[in-house]
């Protein structure tokens, strides 16, 4: 099978990325990498996992697929995603018929079964695309609560049996408990958050070049590189170039106002409202990216 990063219908972490931000139990955030032994937490579907030993995981940004890759010579890649609610005999019928993972690729269950209340089942592939050295294995588990959770594995065939038994480990030592409704913001904690991180904007959200880039270090100091606009171009002209000082963020929840004091003579403090929604972060309806910064010590 061809390598893909999945574009998986109902995924899993619909879930994980509502809640993300939040830091209590390890709730996923988007865009950080997960070592070996840490535990991934899915409020909305009650589920925990560890990632295992050899593995690292992430959920990347702009995606809903939490994936697991290889730290060792073993070569292979495990997909995590899932639905709300669920069937495993429903799910059984639907990889036996087969389904359509993309406009050019439909996947097929060899032979799915069920034991001790887990689905499994080698997987077949189709499509123009499909490197035939790979082998696919998909396992799932539902909760009393109804969610459903997925792992999927694609790995060379000589890597398969190893990446297979991982996968499996990996189900059989999750848990679920029941789903969380409270406001996934309620709790979120933004200094421990935006320390050490790179806040950017781009000209345009599907990638470009970038037009503001803030480094808020975790000793308090930030670093910027103001272009054509951003949080501090667009409050003042004057904001612009190469710019450093001191950073502070106030709030807990949904919003919170990050204070930006400057080194440099005749520029005012700024203050600059920020919000959560759906995951995104905001100010004045633009949209902010946030990932690890490469200036901080």
């Amino acid at each position: 099978m061809k390598q893909v990063r999945l574009p998986f219908i109902t995924l899993l972490l619909i879930a994980c990325i509502q809640p993300s931000f939040g830091q209590k139990k390890n709730r996923i955030q988007p865009g950080r990498m997960y070592a070996a032994g840490e535990t991934l937490f899915a409020p909305r579907f009650g589920f925990s996992a560890t990632v295992p030993e050899g593995w690292e995981g992430m959920l990347p940004r702009e995606n809903e697929v939490f994936l697991l890759t290889t730290t060792t010579s073993t070569y292979g890649e495990i997909y995590v995603f899932g639905r709300e609610e669920g069937n495993l005999a429903v799910m059984a019928e639907t990889w036996s018929k087969g389904f359509n993972l993309s406009e050019t690729i439909k996947l097929k269950a060899l032979k799915p079964v069920i034991a001790d209340g887990i689905l499994s089942s080698e997987v077949t592939a189709e499509g123009p695309y499909i490197n035939k050295g790979n082998k696919a294995f998909a396992i799932s588990k539902c909760s009393q609560n109804k969610p459903c959770v997925t792992v999927f594995v694609v790995a060379p065939v000589q890597f398969f049996e190893s990446v297979k038994n991982t996968a499996i480990q990996f189900m059989n030592t999750s848990t679920f408990e029941p789903p969380s409704t409270t406001n996934p913001y309620a709790d979120f904690d933004w200094t421990e958050f935006l320390s050490g991180k790179l806040v950017a904007t781009y000209a345009a959200v599907t990638g470009g070049t970038k037009e503001t880039m803030i480094h808020l270090c975790a000793d308090g100091t930030f670093q910027a590189n103001v272009k054509k606009g951003g949080v501090l171009k667009n409050q003042n002209p004057k904001y612009k170039g190469n710019l450093s000082g001191k950073w502070l963020v106030e709030g807990k929840g949904q919003e919170a106002l990050l204070s930006l004091t400057f080194h440099k003579e005749g520029l005012e403090p700024l203050e600059v409202l920020l919000k959560l929604e759906d995951e995104k972060i905001y100010s004045n309806g633009e949209r902010y990216f946030v990932g690890k910064s490469d200036k901080c010590k």
